[in-house]
C-alpha cells in the first residue's frame, strides 16, 4: 500500500529522505495544472519547501497516466497531458496532506482502469451557487475524478442558459453564459470535464410552462417534429456553451411514456418516422421513447459529442438506439445490465445501491462504497429481477467505469437550501474517496482498514478545501489560518495583553491556531475561524460560532497598533456576509462586556439592534463574572439594510 493516496497507484515504491515541494518548474503545456496546484497547495497552508518539482512533458506515458521519481534534492513528475499532469500534482497534495506537505521519498507509476470515473450533482432540484459547482470541480481533481455530471434540468428548474428560447431558464435559477464559461476553464484547467444533462422527455415542467405550444402534451414532451426542431438549436447552443466536454448526457428516464398514445399528432409523426403504434400499448409507446433517444443522439453526435442516456427504455426496443449511444445503469428494471451487456452497449455502472445519495434520508455507508466494484449492481426498486439480492456480472470491455450521484428531492424542500448543500457535499465527499479507489482501479488494492486511515487523513484536507475562503476587501484578506501564522497570532495576543475585558494568552496562541486549522478539516464546522491579513501579516481574527441550524453568533480581535481604524467593522460586515449568503443563517448575534464601548459602537455601525442586557452572563478577564449587551440582526434585516 501507498500510504495516504486515494486512489492506490499503479505502482509504488517508498525511498529514503523527506521531500517538501518547493518551486515548480513545467513544460508550458501544463502551465494551467500548475497554477491550480498552487492554489490548492495555498489553501491547504502547506509549507513552501526547497525541492524543486520538475514537470515534465513525456510521450511515453498513456493519457492520463503519470510518474513521479524523488531524488537528489528534486521531485521529477512524467505525463503526456494534462490530465496526467493534474493527476501527479493531486498526488504530490495527497502525499503532504499528514505533514504540512512534506512527504517521505516515493516512486510512482500510475494510470487509471476505468476512463468514466464520474461525480454527479443535482443543481436542478435544489438550486446550487455558482461557487459550489467550482468546489465539486476540486473535490474530483483532488480525487481524480475524470467526469462532474451536472445535472442541469428538472421539474423543478431549467438551469443553463438559452439563446433559442429565453424563457426557458428558470428565473433566479440559472446560471449565465459568463458563468458557464468560467466553470468549463477551471474544469479544463483542472483535467476534470463537465458532462451537462438536460434531462427530457420526462422531468419537464420548465419546457412545458415556458413554451407549451411546441413541447407539450399533458407531463410529457410531445413527440413531433416542432420538438426537434427545437432541440436541435437547444442542443447545439449545449455543445457550445461546453468545448471540452466530449460526453452530452440527454436523460430519457422516469417519463410517463404512454401520454403519447393519447395525441394524435404523436403518433402522426411516429408513423412518419416508421414507428409502429399498434395494439400493444407498452410497446409502441417504447417504440417512440427510443426513437425519442435516437434522434437526440443523433444531434448530439452531429455537434462531436457523445449521447449519454438513463437505462429508461426496454430491451426489445433496443434496436431503435443506435450503440453510439451509451448507458448508465441504474435500476435493473427498465433494462437490466446483462441486457444492455447483451446488446453491445457502452455501459456505465450508477448503481442505486451503494451510489445514490439522497440527503438526508437516503445513503449508503462508506463502507458500502468501497465494497462495491464497477460490476457489482444492488438494485432498489421492488421489480427489478435482482432485487434483495447483488447482482455482479463477468467483465465486460465496454463497462467504462462508475459515478457517486448526489439528487436534490429533499433539498428541493428544504427550509435551509445554503445548510442543506453544505450537509451535502459531507455526504459525497466521504463517499466520493471509495468510488474514486474503486473507479481507478477495478481490483482492490487495499484492505477497508488500510483505505479508512488513508481517508481520515485526505477527508480533512478535502474539507480545508471546501472551506477555503479567500475574502478581498477594499484593505485586507480574510482567510482560513495556517500554522505559518502562528508567529503573527502570538505577535497580536502579546499586544492586547493589556485589554480591559477579554483576556489574550499568548502562550496559547499556537494552540489557538492549531484549533482553527482543525474547525476547516470538517466539512460542516461549528466555528469558521478567519484570519485578518494585512500587507501579508496576519494582525488579528475574526470567527462566526454557528449556534444552532439557524443561529450565529460573531466576534472580532485586531493587534492594538492597528485598532481604531475600522478593520473590526469591516471584518464584521464580511461575516454577516458570510453567515446570511452562504450559510443561510436567520438571525446573527454578537455579545460583550456592557463598559466595552468600542465593540458595541461595531455592533451599531453593523446595524445589529440592541436587544438586551443579561446579568453576569459570561466571564471576562481574571475570570470575573460580568454583564453583556446582546446585539442581533436577522437575515431580512441585513438584505434591507444591502
Amino acid at each position: 500500500m501507498m500510504q495516504n493516496v486515494i486512489p492506490q497507484p499503479e505502482k509504488a515504491v517508498v525511498g529514503n529522505g523527506i521531500f517538501t515541494p518547493g518551486k515548480t518548474v513545467y513544460d508550458e503545456r501544463f502551465g494551467a495544472a500548475v497554477s491550480a496546484y498552487e492554489q490548492y497547495r495555498e489553501a491547504l497552508g502547506y509549507d513552501i519547501g526547497k525541492d524543486t518539482v520538475y514537470l515534465n512533458f513525456s510521450d511515453s506515458e498513456k493519457s492520463e497516466a503519470y510518474s513521479i521519481r524523488c531524488k537528489n534534492g528534486r521531485i521529477d513528475i512524467y505525463a503526456s497531458d494534462l490530465c496526467g499532469a493534474n493527476n501527479a500534482l493531486s498526488t504530490l497534495l495527497q502525499l503532504g496532506a499528514e505533514k504540512g506537505g512534506a512527504f517521505t521519498a516515493v516512486d510512482i507509476d500510475d494510470c487509471p482502469d476505468c476512463e468514466y470515473r464520474g461525480i454527479m450533482i443535482d443543481i436542478a432540484r435544489i438550486w446550487h451557487p455558482f461557487e459550489y459547482l467550482l468546489k465539486y470541480v476540486d473535490l474530483c481533481r483532488y480525487y481524480k475524478f475524470s467526469y462532474l455530471h451536472l445535472h442541469f434540468s428538472d421539474t423543478q428548474s431549467y438551469t443553463l442558459p438559452c439563446k433559442a428560447f429565453p424563457e426557458l431558464p428558470t428565473e433566479n435559477r440559472h446560471y449565465t453564459y459568463e458563468q458557464i464559461k468560467q466553470l468549463n476553464e477551471y474544469a479544463y484547467a483542472r483535467g476534470v470535464k463537465i458532462m451537462p444533462e438536460i434531462d427530457v422527455p420526462g422531468h419537464c415542467t420548465p419546457f412545458l410552462q415556458a413554451y407549451p405550444d411546441i413541447f407539450g402534451h399533458g407531463e410529457i414532451i410531445g413527440f413531433h417534429k416542432e420538438v426537434f426542431d427545437a432541440f436541435e438549436l437547444i442542443l447545439g447552443d449545449l455543445c457550445d456553451m461546453f468545448p471540452y466536454s466530449d460526453r452530452v448526457h440527454i436523460g430519457g428516464d422516469e417519463a410517463d411514456i404512454k401520454q403519447w398514445l393519447g395525441c394524435e399528432k404523436c403518433i402522426a409523426y411516429a408513423a412518419e418516422c416508421g414507428i409502429p403504434v399498434d395494439g400493444d400499448k407498452r410497446l409502441s409507446s417504447e417504440r417512440i421513447l427510443a426513437k425519442f433517444v435516437a434522434k437526440l443522439s443523433e444531434i448530439v453526435l452531429k455537434h462531436g459529442k457523445t449521447p449519454v442516456v438513463w437505462e429508461g427504455f426496454c430491451r426489445d426496443v433496443n434496436y431503435l438506439v443506435p450503440h453510439t449511444t451509451e448507458i448508465f445503469s441504474w435500476e435493473n428494471f427498465y433494462q437490466t445490465t446483462p441486457e444492455l451487456i447483451e446488446a453491445g452497449y457502452t455501459v456505465i455502472n450508477g448503481s442505486w445501491c451503494p451510489n445514490y445519495i439522497v440527503e438526508p434520508a437516503v445513503m449508503w455507508s462508506v463502507r458500502d462504497c468501497f465494497d462495491w466494484d464497477i460490476y457489482s449492481f444492488r438494485p432498489v426498486h421492488p421489480q427489478s429481477p435482482y432485487i434483495n439480492s447483488t447482482l455482479h456480472v463477468p467483465p465486460y470491455e465496454k463497462m467504462i467505469g462508475g459515478q457517486l450521484l448526489s439528487w436534490g428531492d429533499f433539498g428541493a424542500k428544504a427550509n435551509q437550501p445554503q445548510r442543506h448543500l453544505i450537509a451535502e457535499f459531507k455526504k459525497v465527499s466521504e463517499r466520493a474517496a471509495a468510488t474514486a479507489e474503486n473507479t481507478w482501479n477495478k481490483e482492490k488494492k487495499v484492505s477497508f482498514d488500510e483505505f479508512s486511515k488513508a481517508h481520515e487523513i485526505q477527508n480533512k484536507a478535502v474539507c480545508r478545501l471546501f472551506n477555503y475562503r479567500k475574502i478581498k476587501t477594499d484593505r485586507f484578506i480574510l482567510r482560513p489560518f495556517k500554522n505559518a501564522d502562528k508567529a503573527d497570532a502570538k505577535a497580536y495576543c502579546e499586544s492586547l495583553v493589556d485589554e480591559e475585558f477579554e483576556e489574550f494568552r499568548p502562550e496559547l496562541s499556537e494552540s489557538f491556531v492549531d484549533k482553527c486549522i482543525e474547525y476547516t478539516e470538517n466539512a460542516l464546522p461549528d466555528n469558521y475561524c478567519f484570519a485578518i491579513e494585512l500587507d501579508g501579516v496576519v494582525i488579528g481574527g475574526c470567527n462566526i460560532d454557528v449556534m444552532d441550524e439557524y443561529t450565529g453568533n460573531i466576534g472580532w480581535y485586531v493587534h492594538k497598533a492597528y485598532q481604531n481604524k475600522g478593520y473590526a467593522t469591516e471584518a464584521g460586515r464580511q461575516l454577516l456576509k458570510f453567515g446570511f449568503e452562504y450559510l443561510g443563517l436567520h438571525r446573527i448575534e454578537a455579545h460583550c462586556h456592557v463598559d466595552n464601548v468600542r465593540s458595541y459602537k461595531v455592533m451599531e455601525k453593523l446595524k445589529m439592534r440592541r436587544e438586551g442586557c443579561n446579568i453576569k452572563d459570561h466571564k471576562y478577564k481574571g475570570g470575573v463574572w460580568g454583564d453583556s449587551y446582546t446585539y442581533a440582526i436577522l437575515e431580512e434585516e441585513y438584505k434591507n439594510e444591502r
